[in-house]
């Protein structure tokens, strides 16, 4: 039976900026665009892949220091620059049981504050790929 993972050391760069202390959650999502090609003479319901539609959705514990949270989502956001994202399960390096997914990125959406009195500040960011994630184990 394979060894299911805990996810205790996950690594998360956004633009060459290790942000892994700052994160609690991710989810990579690879996905494509369902495309039907029903016809007449098909026999029925034909579906088709369409376009990726991936993303990262990553949950920031915020952080205004120099290099760190806002400052990196802050100039992404503003500059409409396209960047890399990438994550791996550990901090180990790439292999096959800790393979790397990474996109090239757009961030269309950032909400630096969102939290009540008394709340630890954290922010989710939904990354979207410009095309699809890749995934690698070497």
């Amino acid at each position: 039976m394979a060894k299911p993972i805990v996810l205790k050391d996950c690594f998360i760069e956004v633009d060459g900026v290790t942000l892994s202390d700052n994160s609690n959650q991710v989810t990579v999502n690879r996905s494509k665009n369902e495309v039907e090609t029903t016809s007449f003479g098909s026999g029925g319901t034909r579906r088709a892949h369409g376009l990726a539609d991936d993303s990262f959705e990553i949950q920031f514990m915020q952080s205004f220091e120099l290099a760190s949270v806002d400052a990196t989502l802050s100039d992404l956001q503003e500059n409409e620059t396209e960047f890399p994202v990438v994550v791996r399960p550990t901090s180990d390096p790439v292999g096959s049981s800790n393979p790397e997914y990474s996109g090239t990125c757009i961030l269309l959406e950032y909400t630096p504050l969102d939290a009540s009195p008394g709340e630890l500040s954290e922010i989710s960011v939904t990354f979207p790929a410009q095309g699809s994630i890749a995934r690698a184990t070497s």
